[in-house]
């Protein structure tokens, strides 16, 4: 039969949670989440479901996001999520015209950029999407790391104040940091501070942790436990869900207080910014293990917006063509132009001057973080030596790009 694809009625978001559950290998529950949630974080025209006759076989879904890009400007961005295509019907390009339609419709709507976190990193780079964030798995070893300093004042809270407290605190370090999204309310309400039992994997419920300085707060983490006394010794784990500080003595303090707590002698954080200063203010930064990881893929679908809506490191002009097979009319020549950090971006006829990248390619730029030269040993970008050099002084950005939510 014929595959067919459209945004799913009201009516279909119980079906569609079940195959997307389905779909990433757990059982369906529909009591675990609270009632209505998913009209409050999905939009249903921004979903797309496959159907055969009038069985769904595939899911997409996009998160109304506005990201920050190199200096501060918040763009809107399709939050690309829930992807699955039922095991009966892989291979049969339902992806390909899922994925067709999503981006085609977030194209129409204005925004110039996607993202996703990638369930497996094969998938996405065919349809223009490039790596343009990393991020750290860490676990630390607390018996051999303390850290000291800091003059302010952290505190457990209950979650009503955290949620009147936090937001503005993650603000404040979003409005800064290349990659993350901005949480609206429904966000923070489902995604951020429901809490059921089976979200905890064995672990307490989400810990709140509040830092102030003179009275005022500029940090916290959220955070869960869980004891362990094999052997007849205190071997705990504290597994942490994020830390956000809008100072610098905010992260010191909050970072004393986990390394502090008694009988829990690790530390796991599945996402700590590669760019966290933790490893520097412990005397044995080895005990702090890494393993670094892919993690927001960025797919850039109107070039001259998105280069202009970022600042750039160094001023030039640079020409190139990016080649873009799933959207060609998204691709072509074009000349960027930096003054004073400010980029000016058109598309321009003739050829290009020799710089070629892909459209994955300068995703990975994008956001400050991609390595032009090892790109370019890998055939991702070609060019000019001279010409390269340049290009990647204009797109490295100060601040290492990083994303909170995984989506």
């Amino acid at each position: 039969m014929t595959i067919s694809t459209r945004p799913i009625h009201e009516n279909e978001t119980q079906t569609f949670h079940a195959r997307v559950t389905e779909g990433f290998g757990d059982d369906f529950d529909p009591t675990v989440l609270p009632e209505g949630w998913f009209s409050e974080l999905f939009p249903l025209d921004r979903t797309v479901a496959a159907f055969e006759g009038d069985t769904m076989v595939g899911t997409l879904g996009a998160f109304p996001f506005e990201m920050t890009v190199p200096g501060g400007r918040a763009v809107p961005t399709a939050g690309t999520t829930v992807v699955t295509v039922a095991p009966t019907h892989t291979r049969r390009g339902v992806l390909r015209t899922m994925m067709r339609d999503h981006l085609d419709d977030t194209i129409a709507r204005g925004e110039p950029l996607a993202a996703l976190w990638a369930s497996e990193s094969s998938i996405y780079g065919r349809f223009g999407f490039g790596a343009a964030t990393e991020h750290d798995e860490v676990e630390i070893d607390r018996s051999y790391v303390t850290v000291e300093g800091d003059g302010g004042v952290t505190r457990l809270i209950d979650g009503d104040e955290a949620r009147r407290v936090f937001p503005p605190i993650y603000d404040t370090m979003r409005a800064v940091t290349p990659g993350m999204m901005g949480r609206y309310p429904a966000w923070w309400k489902i995604e951020v501070f429901f809490d059921p039992e089976k979200h905890r994997d064995g672990f307490t419920a989400q810990r709140y942790l509040l830092h102030e300085t003179d009275g005022v707060a500029d940090g916290y983490a959220i955070y869960r436990q869980k004891g362990d006394w094999s052997d007849g010794f205190p071997n705990g784990t504290v597994k942490v869900r994020e830390v956000v500080t809008a100072a610098a003595s905010a992260h010191t303090g909050i970072w004393r207080y986990l390394t502090g707590i008694d009988l829990f002698t690790k530390i796991r954080w599945g996402n700590m910014p590669v760019g966290d200063p933790l490893r520097w203010k412990v005397p044995d930064y080895r005990r702090i293990r890494r393993k670094r990881w892919d993690a927001l893929h960025v797919r850039i679908l109107d070039v001259t917006a998105a280069l202009e809506s970022r600042t750039y490191g160094h001023d030039g002009t640079v020409r190139f063509t990016v080649d873009d097979p799933f959207l060609p009319g998204a691709g072509g020549s074009f000349e960027l132009t930096v003054a004073d950090g400010v980029g000016r971006c058109r598309r321009i006829g003739g050829g290009s001057g020799g710089l070629r990248v892909d459209t994955g390619g300068l995703a990975s730029l994008f956001l400050g973080a991609g390595d032009v030269h090892a790109m370019a040993a890998a055939g991702l970008v070609s060019g000019d030596r001279d010409a390269l050099i340049l290009l990647g002084r204009m797109f490295r950005g100060d601040i290492p790009p990083w994303c909170e939510e995984v989506f």
